[in-house]
């Protein structure tokens, strides 16, 4: 929907109740991409990858990548 800033602060609000949850870092990481943050995105896509391998596929289904 374009709305990268909410999305951000809001996986960033899951986040801090729960730090390894692989979901919220892989689309916090795809929201910081789409707004020109490859460095963060790119660290918390890889993050979430190693907490939960198919993380990517999962994410695919909704056609967000």
């Amino acid at each position: 929907m374009g709305q990268f800033d909410s999305a951000i602060q809001d996986y960033s609000s899951a986040l801090r109740v729960d730090p390894k949850l692989a979901s919220a870092l892989y689309g916090r990481g795809l929201a910081r991409l789409k707004k020109g943050d490859a460095p963060g995105g790119t660290a918390d896509v890889e993050a979430a990858k190693k907490l939960e391998v198919n993380i990517s596929d999962e994410f695919s289904q909704y056609g967000l990548r």
